[in-house]
């Protein structure tokens, strides 16, 4: 029992006994034998709470019970806070991770939108390279047409004036056929009209002055036809220069063709920084089939240099050189050097 229990015992103890004492004296005084004796002075108790001091054991189970209340109330309070402090915790966890989700989601679609400018990047330079294929293809189509057009034009000039020299020639065979003729029947007339002398004298003066005339139109036939071949020799020579011409612009051309497949053919090497370039010796086949390709001039870069040699190897066969006769072809492709250089 607990010190407020001891308080309230000894009170109620206390006061019973008094009670019992009053009843006691009150049937004492109302017995037959109290009438004729004299009643006692009455003695007024006064009842009087006693508080009595706690023994050494119950102040020291009420000191331990304290010293538990406490302890377990700590307890509590350290639970609550560890349970705060947890909640706290998987809180700023979830926080944290849905920070680094969005982060990593952010920096997702961060690097989906580079790759996406990437590859639209890389579409339009396809596309752009294709657009200046096509315009180099179509400008030296014109070109060729051109010099097609000019050689077409200088033939025709040119059998016009074999034509017409020709017809100069017929004429003049046939007025030398005419002047046979009429030395023949010049003779014949002398023979025939001798008493004529003075008409035949003037038919001879006559006849020499067209003779004079024909030696001179033979003479001028002769001249022309040799202004008409010194004019072929020089038209020849034109179609000539035309054609070296463009032959040299579709070696140009197909070069520049050829460069453009290596190129898009390369695969960039690891730790590549750009700014170097390396010159191939290539040997091709009439056909366009590669036979040989080495390093003249190196990069001083070794992977550089064998990705060059790759990529030319990928781009092959070269089909553009079957356009040329065997001599162009001997003369630009048979063996030619070119310098490769990713960023030209």
């Amino acid at each position: 029992m607990d010190r407020r229990g001891e308080n309230l015992v000894r009170p109620l103890m206390l006061a019973i006994g008094l009670h019992i004492i009053l009843l006691s004296t009150f049937f004492i005084a109302v017995s037959p034998e109290a009438k004729t004796i004299t009643p006692p002075p009455v003695v007024v108790i006064q009842a009087t709470e006693l508080t009595f001091a706690p023994s050494a054991a119950a102040e020291a189970r009420a000191q331990k019970k304290k010293a538990d209340a406490e302890e377990k109330r700590r307890q509590e309070e350290a639970r609550k806070k560890a349970e705060e402090k947890k909640k706290q915790e998987e809180k700023a966890r979830k926080e944290a991770e849905m920070k680094a989700e969005a982060k990593r989601q952010a920096e997702l679609k961060k690097a989906e939108e580079a790759k996406k400018q990437a590859e639209a990047k890389r579409q339009a330079e396809l596309k752009k390279a294709e657009e200046a294929k096509k315009q180099a293809e179509a400008k030296r189509q014109a070109e060729l047409k051109k010099a097609e057009e000019a050689k077409k034009q200088a033939e025709a000039k040119k059998q016009a004036e074999l034509k017409k020299a020709e017809a100069a020639k017929q004429k003049a065979v046939a007025e030398a056929k005419a002047k046979a003729e009429a030395k023949k029947k010049a003779a014949a007339a002398r023979k025939a009209q001798q008493d004529a002398e003075k008409k035949a004298a003037e038919l001879e003066v006559a006849r020499l002055k067209k003779e004079k005339a024909l030696e001179e139109a033979f003479k001028q036939a002769e001249a022309e036809a040799r202004a008409l071949e010194e004019l072929k020799k020089k038209d020849e020579a034109e179609l000539a220069v035309l054609n070296a011409l463009a032959s040299e612009k579709a070696a140009a051309n197909v070069l520049d063709a050829m460069t453009t497949r290596i190129t898009r053919a390369w695969r960039r090497p690891v730790a590549f920084k750009g700014g170097l370039e390396v010159y191939l010796r290539m040997s091709l086949a009439s056909n366009g089939e590669l036979v040989d390709v080495r390093i003249v001039k190196t990069s001083g870069d070794v992977l550089f240099d064998r990705s060059a040699l790759t990529a030319v190897k990928r781009a092959a066969p070269f089909d553009e050189v079957k356009q040329f006769d065997a001599a162009t072809f001997e003369e630009k492709f048979r063996s030619l050097t070119v310098k490769f250089r990713p960023e030209d």
